[in-house]
């Protein structure tokens, strides 16, 4: 049943949930430009960022069809269209970019994100789809202990700063109506930097735990 649900998840749905996310964004704030970032986002972060840990760094492997070295070549988007879900939840429409508003949506897409990708890793991990190179692991502990070792802390700072990264560009782009080209790559450029935090702790954790 695992297995089933991932890969319905992680390979029927991301493309098809792609393409329906696009839409909903570019309806609610009336932006292409707002859509297209969002889901580039999580495309680029889900290549970028995954790639490095699995096919350079070894800290994770994946098994199953349609893979480039230890991970999917659609990989990118098995993150976009769930990030921009979460964060489409979280943000309702027409909401003002208060301080308020926005540290509300940040942490409740930090403990979303968090929750859903623990689940998933979860079932990847004991159905043997993911294999996570860590001190967890090693000692071989349950794919609960495995999971929550690292996928608290870095799962919900990808939910955190994928939203973070969001509302700047809303900001920018459908409120202030910075639609050209070049706003638009500094602003993906300085995502994917914030983006980096999570992959940063996760590497620090990881190398901590080697000293030991």
């Amino acid at each position: 049943m695992m297995r089933a649900y991932l890969y319905l998840i992680d390979f029927v749905l991301p493309l098809p949930m792609t393409a329906v996310m696009f839409v909903l964004w570019q309806r609610r704030t009336g932006s292409t430009m707002f859509a297209a970032y969002v889901l580039a986002l999580g495309v680029l972060f889900g290549y970028i960022y995954p790639g490095i840990g699995t096919n350079v760094l070894h800290l994770w492997k994946f098994s199953g069809p349609l893979r480039v070295g230890n991970y999917f070549l659609h990989h990118g988007f098995m993150y976009a269209p769930y990030l921009a879900l979460v964060f489409y939840v979280a943000f309702p429409e027409g909401a003002p970019l208060t301080i308020g508003n926005s540290l509300r949506i940040v942490l409740c897409c930090a403990f979303v994100q968090c929750v859903l990708s623990c689940h998933h890793d979860y079932c990847g991990v004991s159905t043997g789809m993911i294999e996570i190179n860590s001190a967890a692991a090693r000692a071989r502990r349950s794919p609960v202990e495995i999971v929550t070792d690292f996928g608290v802390v870095s799962f919900a700072l990808v939910g955190a700063t994928f939203s973070a990264s969001c509302l700047i560009a809303y900001h920018f782009i459908v409120v202030r109506g910075n639609r050209d080209s070049s706003t638009f790559v500094l602003l993906i450029a300085m995502a994917l930097g914030l983006m980096g935090v999570p992959a940063l702790q996760y590497l620090i954790k990881d190398r901590r735990e080697r000293r030991v």
